[in-house]
């Protein structure tokens, strides 16, 4: 069944603090960028896992709500070897690479082996700078560049969200299903912009499409009073059939408002977006007349798959709790439209992130981010003789590690096979698409 879908960034309870049930959940303080702050715990008493939270991300309070539930629910049930799990969340208002990499050393420094990095690919490709050398264990359920699997990193660089070698990919090969042959790029200059854009050039013009221009955008963390008409100019003046546009919702709506004049009854070119665009920042920002008809692609959890039904039925509960007693995590435009959908799916990436954590460690019998690394695969990828882990059986699986067998765990985002450079290697995209106003799904793609 098609469903219409919007990301929305709503209110979110933001606090340093072990958390231990979804009762002793406690009112905070509007968030703001900060270094994480001392607890009553001891970092030898618990697992610490920072987290770093970009609050202008549209699915940075879903993914922090994601990641606060499963340590919840793993706390609750006894925790892992004998320690409760501690999330410490750091929050930084714009993508500001130097302040997140301070953040990051603050959260190692306060005893953080584990890191989850969020709001955007070149975020973790900053914060693994940090980590690797530090011998700390990174995970993201978010950042989706293919440059993230190329990083020398001795196995401690993770996700547990597909790369965008194959978003770049499906892209190129459904436009050309539409017959299209010749397109522009317009991308942002990051990890995450260049290298989607490379993947659909690539497989674009194997598929005997032809590049007219193509134009980066300066990767800035305030676009105020920056002027887009030179980037629009230049590619929408070759007059391709197709423009991608890979950028964040802002910076997106101010290129496509810019390229107006080159809008005539004579010339629309078909806009294709990315996931970075797919929310209400951009959808507002731009002016609804040339965006109608925009054809996009975004990460989404598994259709009819009952282990994200049951963690959706959960989260929802968790985060209407949550919101009754918190307050919004950014004013950005996404925070006020409380009544949207969200697919949850980024929040089922990071709980899964938490979860397979948990496992590795059961596995690994020890919390050295160096011992984990090993179980990970073991814990996750269906391996001969594996007994199937679904969401909601930790207490199963615990038991079953405990007695030396092993397990495959099936998460709330889908099948968790990790490959050698420790990506998952199977997905499911939305085609989404703009009409009256709002995104619609006109269909979904998994692979492989």
């Amino acid at each position: 069944m098609k469903t219409r879908i919007t990301f929305a960034c709503v209110s979110c309870l933001l606090v340093f603090c072990t958390v231990h049930s979804y009762t002793t959940l406690a009112q905070a303080p509007t968030p703001k960028p900060s270094s994480p702050t001392a607890t009553p715990a001891k970092a030898a008493e618990t697992i610490k896992i920072g987290m770093s939270i970009v609050t202008n991300d549209p699915t940075g309070n879903t993914q922090l709500q994601g990641a606060r539930m499963a340590v919840e629910e793993i706390n609750a049930a006894g925790g892992v070897l004998g320690k409760k799990m501690e999330l410490v969340p750091v929050y930084n208002e714009t993508r500001n690479y130097p302040k997140a990499q301070a953040f990051i050393n603050s959260l190692i420094s306060d005893g953080a082996k584990y890191i989850i990095t969020s709001g955007g690919s070149g975020m973790t490709m900053k914060a693994a700078e940090i980590t690797i050398p530090n011998k700390v264990l990174l995970i993201t359920g978010s950042s989706s560049s293919p440059k993230i699997s190329d990083l020398a990193d001795n196995d401690l660089v993770w996700r547990t969200v597909p790369s965008d070698a194959f978003q770049g990919r499906i892209a190129a090969v459904y436009m050309d299903s539409l017959k299209v042959r010749t397109a522009g790029l317009i991308y942002l200059d990051n990890p995450y912009g260049n290298e989607l854009s490379k993947t659909f050039r690539e497989v674009f013009e194997k598929r005997r499409g032809k590049i007219l221009a193509s134009v980066k955008i300066p990767d800035m963390t305030n676009y105020e009073n920056f002027d887009f008409k030179p980037i629009a100019d230049q590619v929408f003046s070759q007059k391709p059939q197709l423009v991608y546009l890979v950028s964040y919702g802002e910076e997106g709506a101010k290129i496509i408002n810019a390229a107006k004049p080159h809008f005539t009854g004579a010339y629309k070119p078909q806009l294709l977006g990315c996931d970075a665009n797919y929310n209400n920042d951009f959808l507002y920002g731009a002016e609804q007349s040339l965006i109608e008809g925009m054809l996009g692609f975004v990460y989404i959890h598994p259709q009819n798959y009952p282990n994200y039904e049951k963690f959706n039925t959960a989260f929802e509960a968790y985060q209407s709790k949550a919101n009754n007693d918190a307050t919004e995590m950014s004013a950005n435009s996404l925070a006020s439209l409380l009544g949207a959908v969200s697919t949850n799916s980024y929040g089922a990436t990071v709980y899964d992130a938490i979860y397979t954590l948990a496992y590795a460690m059961l596995k690994a019998k020890s919390t050295a981010p160096a011992d984990v690394a090993k179980t990970m695969r073991l814990v996750a990828n269906d391996n001969d003789g594996a007994t199937l882990i679904n969401v909601g059986e930790f207490a199963k699986a615990a038991a079953i590690i405990a007695k030396g067998g092993n397990i495959n765990y099936d998460g709330a985002s889908g099948s968790l096979d990790f490959n050698d450079t420790g990506d998952v290697t199977s997905g499911t995209y939305i085609i989404w698409k703009v009409k009256d106003g709002k995104f619609i799904e006109a269909s979904t793609i998994s692979f492989p």
